[in-house]
């Protein structure tokens, strides 16, 4: 069979397949996939990370054809992805995918059950951190606080609830809520309040 028989190696210019981006919370695995181009031989594939070869020997990294998967993300695999398709006839670059890896809310510091005298003034505090940085509300009894009846202010990194002149009747659980887009968290306290006593009613 004369050599003109077999086709000649060719590697085509479009991936059936570009990978696409991802956004994921750090400790989540990150899936990205790929088809590379039509090509004689058939085009193997590898992956690159803010254009560096990346190195499946890490424990973390499996590549299995056009698929890359890390496990357990951290924030340090956040960063721009190729796939390249590769032949004897050349390599072919995909289009870059952005992997951005999140932090979800944690807590710094949580809100501690307060015991009172009615008419003091008593804080609630929590502090948070996370990637984005989380939004902080704060619940009474599963319902959001009252503006106007409570102050809500950020002092010093910390988010503070102050309840001013305490009365019985804003004993309850209040909950500091914080979400951003990879997760939510909560952290709840109580707050008791002690009536003074009244004096005893005068004989009639």
């Amino acid at each position: 069979m004369s050599a003109s028989c077999f086709p000649l190696p060719v590697l085509r210019d479009d991936f059936r397949q570009n990978p696409t981006d991802v956004v994921v919370a750090a400790g989540e695995p990150a899936i990205l996939e790929c088809v590379p181009p039509r090509g004689h031989p058939e085009p193997t594939t590898f992956w690159k990370k803010d254009k560096v070869r990346i190195d499946d020997r890490d424990e973390r990294i499996t590549i299995r054809g056009g698929k890359l998967m890390i496990s357990n993300t951290r924030k340090s695999d956040a960063g721009m992805y190729i796939c390249v398709g590769s032949n004897m006839v050349g390599e072919r670059d995909s289009e870059t995918a952005q992997v951005t890896v999140f932090e979800r809310p944690t807590f710094l510091r949580r809100p501690i059950n307060q015991v009172i005298l009615e008419d003091e003034t008593v804080d609630f505090r929590c502090q948070v951190q996370g990637d984005p940085q989380p939004n902080v509300r704060w619940r009474k009894d599963d319902v959001d606080v009252p503006r106007g009846r409570y102050e809500i202010k950020y002092d010093k990194d910390d988010y503070v609830l102050r309840v001013k002149k305490a009365s019985t009747t804003d004993e309850g659980t209040f909950t500091c809520v914080a979400e951003n887009r990879v997760g939510k968290l909560e952290a709840s306290a109580t707050l008791t309040v002690r009536g003074t006593y009244a004096p005893l009613p005068s004989p009639r």
